[in-house]
């Protein structure tokens, strides 16, 4: 991004996503870039830093542009005003230089500062709302919520000693939870409506008052990651498979071949089965687990993540939504995400060559985000009309 956009971003009112999708983008591939440059010893460890960096920057900065976007339409309020842009500039700009230092505090610092500002930005529009948002959101509140406790317990253990469970629920919550909360509360309501299978979110909809099913819910899910850190893991992957289960089945619709004809669609959908299949993966292969975590995480939320980001560019910039449906570029950049998760996946079944894997999982994540990036980073920089609140 220019100086002249960065400057014209701060003074104008503009979609959030304009500027997060973008910092999300380059976290993204600069977390994956660590493996290649390892072996060449330009970094440390990886290991280290690459969960913190996926979690609390390519996804994070993502759901803040998403949601940032977003609730100004479902409450019917307003969107960033200036002063709110001119501080997520400044906390993008902290969440980059943070990584300079080898200590993970400057990072977790910067995280729980972006997760306090998103709760800030939330509840401004909530308690200004002229409508309520889909009863789904509840999961939003949930994940946050998980997100900067995750958040807070890390960046306390990089001081004090932690009791190992309360560390190991942390990073649960920051590593896995938070984003699996919001992408289900979030694509209840949004996942349907890109599959063809319910109205878009801004098409008049009745709906039935679901909000004690979803605060069930939503319980449930954060409980099964509290019981993993006691000696009930297998329960608690089987709880939480089932609950996705039935969120897939009865609100995604996921058992439903897309009624979209579109290459969004179909990856879309396809992103569901990988995050749905491997949460049982869980179950019947725990020895395996952080080798299925990365399909999870990949092919699952990050290939879902780019997807609906391709939507939210494309409808709010005003482009071309024909993209969507017949892109080749689109459909070669969604193929190699999925692609990178399940590479990673192979790495794990096949010790001999595991280091190899990891570097082909590396390049494949990363080729798929650069060819991504090439058709919609310039749709976010330059729209085709005003912001869309």
């Amino acid at each position: 991004m220019s100086w002249g956009f960065i400057m014209a971003t701060t003074t104008t009112q503009m979609d959030a996503y304009r500027y997060f999708f973008p910092a999300g983008w380059l976290l993204g591939l600069w977390g994956v870039l660590l493996w290649i440059l390892f072996p060449w010893n330009l970094v440390s460890y990886p290991g280290l830093h690459h969960p913190e960096i996926m979690m609390g920057g390519f996804f994070l900065c993502f759901v803040c542009g998403f949601l940032m976007t977003a609730a100004p339409r479902f409450t019917e309020t307003f969107g960033p005003t200036v002063a709110e842009q001119k501080m997520a500039f400044a906390l993008l700009a902290g969440l980059f230089l943070s990584l300079l230092p080898q200590q993970k505090s400057y990072f977790y610092a910067m995280v729980i500062a972006l997760f306090v500002f998103l709760i800030f930005y939330l509840m401004r529009r909530f308690l200004r709302r002229q409508k309520n948002p889909p009863d789904s959101f509840l999961f939003v509140g949930f994940g946050v919520g998980a997100g900067i406790i995750g958040s807070v317990i890390l960046f306390l253990a990089e001081f004090f000693n932690i009791p190992n469970q309360i560390y190991d629920l942390g990073r649960l919550f920051f590593l896995q939870a938070y984003v699996l909360c919001l992408v289900l509360g979030v694509g209840s309501r949004l996942i349907p409506a890109l599959l063809g299978s319910a109205p878009l979110p801004t098409e008049a909809m009745k709906m039935q008052p679901q909000m004690k099913l979803f605060t069930t819910l939503a319980f449930l899910f954060l409980l099964s990651y509290i019981l993993e850190v006691t000696p009930y893991k297998v329960a608690a992957h089987f709880l939480r498979a089932v609950l996705i289960s039935f969120i897939a089945y009865k609100f995604w619709k996921l058992h439903l071949w897309p009624k979209r004809k579109a290459f969004q669609s179909y990856w879309l959908w396809g992103s569901g089965w990988f995050l749905l299949l491997g949460q049982w993966a869980l179950v019947f292969f725990p020895s395996q687990r952080i080798h299925i975590l990365h399909v999870i995480l990949v092919s699952g939320l990050g290939l879902m993540t780019v997807m609906i980001a391709t939507r939210v560019t494309l409808s709010h910039g005003k482009h071309d939504m024909q993209i969507e449906n017949k892109s080749k570029i689109l459909f070669i950049g969604a193929g190699l995400l999925a692609l990178a998760g399940l590479t990673r996946l192979s790495a794990g079944f096949a010790p001999h060559i595991y280091q190899s894997h990891l570097l082909y999982a590396a390049c494949t994540w990363i080729l798929g985000l650069l060819v991504w990036g090439f058709l919609l980073i310039p749709k976010m920089i330059c729209t085709k009309g005003p912001p869309s609140h």
